[in-house]
């Protein structure tokens, strides 16, 4: 058995979603990559491992490998967000 034995099925995966969609989901989620260093370049072993469980936990929410249209819409999605005001204090 290899590790992609170990997907999660369909039924699972509507888990997975039905837990992050619920209220206040979206910034547990939130944490989770952050703590996870997903935005982040990794340098020991172990933040490399952790990084994995992130992107690996992003896959399951996506609903397994992530497609050229997927990359897309998440492109077009980061492209339009607004700029962060730069503070004038």
């Amino acid at each position: 058995m290899n590790r992609l034995d170990l997907f999660p099925t369909i039924d699972t995966i509507k888990e997975y979603r039905k837990v992050y969609s619920r209220p206040g989901a979206d910034e547990v989620l939130l944490h989770q990559l952050f703590d996870f260093g997903v935005w982040e370049e990794s340098a020991t072993p172990e933040d490399v491992t952790l990084r994995n469980q992130g992107v690996r936990l992003l896959k399951i929410l996506g609903g397994g490998e992530v497609g050229r249209e997927t990359i897309r819409e998440f492109i077009r999605r980061l492209i339009r967000q607004p700029l962060k005001e730069k503070d004038n204090a």
